[in-house]
């Protein structure tokens, strides 16, 4: 028999309906259970229609003919543990959860609850509070399956703010993490008198490594470099991902400018250990600025100008480099202003056969000359136009201009030679290049054999099959490739078997010293002209200024030439008095002096 003590704790702590059974045998095997005891909840529930005696077969057909309740009992039973399961009453028309577990030896107790309203949500969070109501208000659970309730959306809750305020892939805080705990960083130093600092990572050459392994590999990348930094962390030392391949570190109580120094080498010496480059900037809290947003600007300046000289370093912000900043939109600006109102002027410079004396065709250059600045260089504003996409809009304008002025020369003059284009790699790599190289060509209507494309190496660092890919679908064209600068920089032999090019010009660098006596350039130069002449590649010397050097190049067979010899780069005025047969045009390019030593 059940003790009393059992009973009186069923009836005093439970509001459930509740069954205890027992397990009948037959043959040592559970055929069924006895029904030792229902509380009155239970007698209310099935409306009292329970016989003396029944057994649990018999009895739970009341509930729900479609659920086993004696295998329900056996798992229970055999397990040792409890067993819970939804079911559908029709006789009662709700949903009931009934718990089994084992209470003596030989004795099951079932709890029933009506769980009908939980069943019908959707939402796990407004589900876990309407079950704290129905628990509150209709079922009065105990205090402990309360308490449960509560650490399971207290858990949910922790859950939600770790995806909210952390980076899925690093586990570090993220940037709206970062914006909070700076916004207080920032007013604690200011009430407290006390300096802080923040540090910009950039890490180097992720893209690279995107690009060459995978993004597999550059999620590991940026996983480890979040790890380093991770085990730098302190009390004053928090770190953050800033968004992309950029981390971010801030400092407080920083007592000088020479500790956050130490700060700064420490992060890059222990990232250099793992062979992880980056490029850091740092800006200091009250002494480069009181303001956030300047805070973030001015790290990220300092940042920039390690990109600039050569990456894996850490800079300070220096005021210089807000002046820079400032030049350079403002540079920025009249540049996109010259592009629009078409204030830029295209130069031409020669190029020369250098056995029969005859004009090759003209390289298009792009000059600008500024009311207020007066000339800019090129090299000043053209990394300046690819670093703000400009060279783009650029390109297009230097594009449309070249095929003019070819047209318009072989209309006028009968100027049968080639107009060599420079093309940035940006440009090259923009989605619309190939249709508008083609548009501009069939604008100017021009045969596009006249046309040559000069590239340089950056083109096909990143990636050299798309590259290939491109190039070999503008030389379907009939346009010519003509590689620039060759040698200076990642030039491999190795390229000029998979490039679809045409032309290869050798680099003024090896033709400086060209002409002195036991001239390794002349050597080198030699070496290339003759491989790259087998191999069906024309082949252009740029940096020409002197006849000596003239006279080495045609003895090791060089096919043209383009330097000061021949002629500085001059206005389209100029060349089409040249093409005119004005001999003196030629003297006039860009204060040129010699003679003309070729025939148009």
């Amino acid at each position: 028999m059940i003790k009393s003590s059992v009973f009186k704790n069923i009836i005093s702590n439970l509001s459930d309906a509740v069954v205890l059974v027992r397990p009948v045998f037959h043959n040592d095997e559970i055929s069924d259970f006895s029904v030792l005891y229902s509380n009155n909840q239970f007698e209310k529930m099935i409306k009292s229609r329970k016989n003396q005696d029944m057994n649990l077969s018999s009895l739970f057909e009341i509930l729900s003919p479609n659920v086993d309740f004696v295998s329900v009992g056996k798992s229970s039973y055999s397990s040792n543990q409890e067993i819970s399961q939804e079911f559908y009453s029709p006789e009662l028309n709700m949903w009931l959860k009934v718990n089994v577990s084992e209470i003596e030896d030989d004795i099951l107790m079932f709890i029933f609850q009506d769980v009908s309203r939980f069943m019908e949500k959707e939402n796990l969070l407004r589900n876990q509070n309407l079950r704290m109501a129905a628990v509150s208000d209709e079922l009065l659970l105990s205090k402990q399956a309360l308490k449960s309730k509560l650490e399971k959306i207290e858990s949910l809750n922790k859950e939600l703010e770790h995806i909210a305020y952390y980076d899925k892939l690093t586990e570090i805080p993220n940037r709206a993490k970062m914006m909070m705990d700076l916004e207080q960083i920032v007013k604690d130093a200011s009430e407290n008198n006390t300096k802080a600092a923040i540090m910009v990572i950039d890490v180097d050459n992720l893209k690279k490594v995107n690009d060459s392994m995978g993004h597999t590999a550059g999620d590991e990348l940026l996983q480890r470099t979040a790890n380093v930094l991770k085990n730098l962390c302190t009390k004053d030392i928090s770190v953050y991902r800033f968004g992309g391949d950029e981390f971010l570190l801030s400092v407080t109580n920083v007592y000088s400018r020479d500790y956050m120094g130490t700060v700064g080498d420490t992060v890059l010496e222990e990232l250099n250990k793992v062979n992880i480059n980056i490029s850091a900037g740092i800006a200091l809290y009250p002494n480069d600025t009181t303001k956030l947003d300047e805070l973030f600007q001015y790290a990220d300046m300092a940042m920039y100008e390690v990109k600039k000289s050569g990456k894996n370093a850490v800079y300070f912000f220096e005021q210089l480099m807000q002046e820079k900043f400032v030049e350079r939109i403002c540079l920025e600006n009249k540049l996109t202003n010259a592009i629009d109102t078409s204030c830029l002027e295209l130069y031409f410079q020669p190029q020369v056969d250098i056995t029969t004396k005859t004009l090759r065709g003209f390289e298009a250059l792009v000059r600008w000359y500024d009311s207020e600045l007066g000339w800019i260089k090129p090299d000043q504003f053209i990394p300046m136009a690819e670093e703000s996409k400009l060279i783009i809009p650029l390109g297009d304008w230097v594009l449309d201009q070249s095929c003019y002025y070819l047209a318009k020369w072989q209309r006028e003059y009968n100027f049968q030679g080639i107009m060599s284009i420079n093309v940035s790699p940006i440009q090259l790599k923009n989605p619309t290049f190939l249709f508008d190289l083609n548009s501009a060509i069939r604008r100017h209507n021009i045969d596009p054999r006249k046309i040559e494309i000069e590239i340089t190496e950056g083109i096909f660092i990143d990636n050299i099959e798309d590259t290939v890919e491109l190039l070999s679908r503008v030389k379907e064209l009939g346009i010519g490739i003509s590689l620039d600068d060759f040698g200076t920089g990642y030039s491999s032999l190795s390229y000029l078997q998979v490039l679809p090019l045409t032309t290869l010009k050798i680099d003024k660098s090896f033709i400086a010293n060209i002409s002195s006596e036991q001239s390794k350039e002349a050597d080198i130069t030699n070496a290339i002209v003759s491989l790259v002449t087998k191999m069906g590649l024309d082949t252009i010397a740029e940096g020409v200024e002197n006849p000596e050097q003239l006279k080495v190049l045609e003895a090791i067979n060089c096919k043209n030439i383009q330097g000061f010899l021949m002629g500085k780069p001059m206005g389209a005025n100029l060349c089409e008095r040249m093409l005119a047969g004005d001999e003196s045009a030629v003297l006039r390019s860009e204060n040129c002096t010699g003679s003309l030593l070729y025939t148009i």
